[in-house]
């Protein structure tokens, strides 16, 4: 089984890791990159919301309303919640593993694991799209690996 609490402790870092480098840029967060889902901005955006309504859905509390074109310091806040979310909702979810639970996008239902799998997995990957507009916009990131995270952290 998958310990969920150290790869939400590491979902929390690499998402703070993200937020100190787009905290650096006064401009470009915004550019379009439409081979990479959206700009800077909307793939942080994005996966703020994702978390948000995973962890509410899984929580039981249902979908959040979603609200479209935040500015940066909306969603750095919301990114920042949802992640403090996490950290506080995983050992009752961990608990639960097996329970299922509706997404209502896709009209089924998945397993509380199966949800914690997407979100990490989801998460890195719309990391890697915000560190490359990053680099656009001529910031640098860290190392976001998870082995990484295990070696300064562990």
């Amino acid at each position: 089984m998958m310990q969920f609490g150290d790869l939400f402790e590491y979902n929390l870092w690499a998402n703070e890791t993200i937020l100190a480098a787009t905290d650096q840029l006064a401009a470009g967060l915004d550019t379009p990159m439409p081979e990479l889902g959206g700009s800077a901005l909307h793939l942080l955006d994005h996966l703020a919301l994702v978390e948000a309504a995973f962890l509410a859905l899984m929580s039981g509390d249902g979908r959040p309303p979603r609200e479209n074109d935040r500015p940066y310091v909306e969603v750095r806040k919301a990114l920042k919640a949802v992640d403090a979310g996490f950290i506080a909702a995983i050992p009752n979810l961990e608990k639960r593993l097996a329970e299922s639970f509706e997404v209502p996008w896709f009209g089924r239902t998945f397993t509380i694991e199966q949800g914690l799998t997407q979100v990490a997995t989801h998460s890195v990957q719309h990391r890697a799209g915000i560190a490359a507009g990053i680099a656009r916009a001529g910031g640098t990131v860290e190392d976001l690996d998870y082995i990484m995270w295990l070696y300064a952290k562990r």
